[in-house]
């Protein structure tokens, strides 16, 4: 029984509806995250997840993580947030409570699957162990009166305790793109490396990276397409954009699965 990793699906359920179509029935599915968002049916995108039953399981995206904190009141819907239907739901509370038990990053067939991106420093094991620091806030009775607390532009440190410690594993996870020159975590480049100026760098291509020999797979980046690098299996093709909505087969990451999607929305 194969493993598939899907891309940022952002709330294009119909466009999910169509790739599942596509891969076989017996399979088991990793969303990379941002399963929900700006897209026109978030609450539905979830519907079919939980459809899925066991077969499926999502890791936690940026958008997830910025969801739960309006839910719990630290943070504003922004003007393109499309969750509110989420929160109206009937079982809106338990979707949340379902939510917050995802896991930040999962080692699946020896693929590291990842939202957006390791650090440059830590190697599959301190990438696993880390994101279970943020996974046990997350679930813990008091997830709510602190998720303020996990947005902010703190980089890395080993020193680093507490929230900021949390929000610094969280900005690694789900943020990164591009690294500057002494490895700090960019936070305003969108785009290609081809249009972005030379002196970032994409994570994936750090010098000295610890998870270089491993296999990665990651979303998050909808202008970097299914580029060729070693070990790195990029999944977020701009769905939402009117690009495609991407699957991978963990066990042979060579064999992708695509459909076309509408545009939803504007890029940026």
């Amino acid at each position: 029984m194969s493993t598939y990793a899907i891309g940022d699906v952002h709330g294009c359920a119909q466009s999910l509806k169509e790739l599942l179509a596509k891969l076989p029935s017996d399979g088991n599915i990793v969303f990379i995250g941002d399963v929900v968002n700006r897209g026109p049916q978030s609450l539905e995108t979830l519907r079919i997840i939980q459809g899925l039953g066991e077969r499926a399981v999502s890791i936690l995206g940026n958008h997830e993580l910025h969801m739960l904190a309006v839910y719990a009141g630290k943070r504003e819907l922004h003007r393109k947030d499309t969750i509110k239907e989420i929160f109206d739901a009937p079982d809106g509370k338990e979707l949340m409570d379902w939510i917050r038990t995802w896991p930040m990053a999962l080692d699946v067939e020896d693929v590291l699957c990842v939202h957006a991106a390791c650090h440059w420093k830590w190697n599959k094991k301190k990438t696993l162990k880390l994101a279970h620091e943020v996974e046990n806030y997350l679930r813990s009775d008091s997830w709510q009166e602190n998720m303020g607390e996990l947005f902010g532009k703190t980089q890395w440190s080993k020193e680093l305790e507490g929230f900021k410690r949390l929000r610094a594993i969280i900005n690694v996870l789900t943020r990164t793109r591009f690294l500057t020159a002494n490895g700090e975590m960019d936070y305003d480049a969108k785009l290609s490396p081809a249009e972005t100026s030379s002196e970032l760098i994409p994570w994936f291509k750090y010098p000295d990276r610890k998870t270089a020999e491993d296999k990665v797979t990651f979303g998050h980046w909808s202008t970097l397409g299914l580029i060729e690098w070693p070990n790195i299996y990029p999944l977020d093709t701009g769905c939402l954009w009117g690009g495609a909505l991407t699957a991978r087969n963990l066990e042979n990451p060579e064999e992708i699965f695509q459909v076309k999607a509408p545009l939803y929305v504007a890029p940026f």
